[in-house]
């Protein structure tokens, strides 16, 4: 079977309709306000200079304030609708063929139709003593997969379609990707169906990517404030630098978003390190969005939602069960 390898960025599709993402560009982060003015001032007495100190004192706090707001909005407008996309883009503004050579393999990849039987097969499949032939389960149990199947209906709504999205090698994993469009209640929903095969050659649907599994869930994370977490999520630089992270010398800042939550994270490693160079390789060719699998950490002083990261566990959603190494 000829196939072609996915690029795993998320891109708008040109001409589509409106609430287009724009352009990032380069954001100054706040760097602090001196109260400096360009004219002089004359002095009337203490009282006068001590209102005007004041005034310059206040005015300085609301830019502040202001432009931390602005810094933020602007990164959250380019950043949100690449994941939350209108239901009229396809996977063809999700993915567009890619170069790099297929990973060689002794099992034949499955067909077009193949693909979308297996994936149509795992997610109509209720009975639990199939779910390990269809399913890299990772670690979830029969009882969470069947819970999360069970109610795809009242969270995600009735399939629509399935599209087939060929071939994908990440993490030295040979895969094959489908994409779900569900209805949804108000918008179309859409999740990743990626197949891969076990050691014996049978090609399974990866249950984690699929569900964009995070570990704890995110109420535990953002409400009940987990203090380190494993999370599925569209990253993307960043330049947002306050509290523990405001040295934009020591730090990298990525925005981290996902489509099963309205919050939009900071991700921060240190310049100059190992665990930032891999994380510069998710961005090949000025790219602006990748999917990753992190692991991140809270550090004392931070915001509620600016994290550490300390790991890249895999460059997209799928993690390679012999993934264990720290970056």
């Amino acid at each position: 079977m000829k196939t072609q390898d996915i690029n795993r960025t998320i891109a708008a599709r040109p001409g589509r309709a409106g609430g287009d993402a724009p352009s990032l560009g380069r954001v100054a982060r706040l760097r602090g306000a001196d109260g400096a003015g360009g004219g002089h001032v004359r002095r009337s007495g203490r009282r006068g200079s001590s209102s005007h100190s004041k005034a310059i004192t206040l005015w300085s706090w609301i830019l502040s304030i202001t432009t931390l707001i602005v810094i933020g909005l602007t990164v959250s407008f380019w950043l949100l609708p690449y994941v939350f996309r209108t239901p009229s883009e396809s996977s063809e503004a999700l993915f567009s063929p890619g170069s790099s050579v297929r990973i060689a393999s002794k099992f034949p990849s499955p067909s077009r139709e193949q693909s979308l039987e297996l994936v149509k097969r795992a997610i109509a499949n209720r009975d639990p003593a199939q779910l390990p032939s269809l399913f890299r389960m990772g670690g979830a149990d029969r009882s969470e997969i069947l819970a999360f199947l069970d109610a795809s209906d009242q969270r995600d709504g009735l399939v629509d379609r399935y599209e087939w999205l060929s071939s994908m090698d990440v993490n030295g994993l040979l895969m094959e990707g489908v994409l779900v469009v569900y209805k949804g209640r108000e918008k179309a929903v859409e999740r990743l169906a990626f197949l891969t095969p076990d050691e014996a050659g049978n090609w399974k649907m990866d249950f984690d990517a699929f569900a964009r599994t995070v570990s704890p869930s995110w109420k535990d994370l953002l409400e009940k404030n987990a203090q380190q977490a494993l999370l599925r999520v569209f990253v993307g630089p960043d330049v947002y630098y306050n509290g523990p992270f405001s040295d934009d010398k020591q730090w990298v800042c990525y925005g981290l978003a996902s489509p099963d939550t309205d919050a939009l994270l900071r991700g921060y490693c240190k310049v100059d390190s190992t665990l930032a160079a891999a994380m510069a390789r998710l961005f090949p060719d000025g790219q602006k969005l990748s999917r990753a699998t992190l692991e991140v950490r809270r550090v004392a002083g931070g915001g509620a939602r600016q994290f550490e990261i300390v790991r890249l566990v895999a460059e997209d959603w799928v993690v390679a069960a012999a993934s264990k190494e720290t970056l």
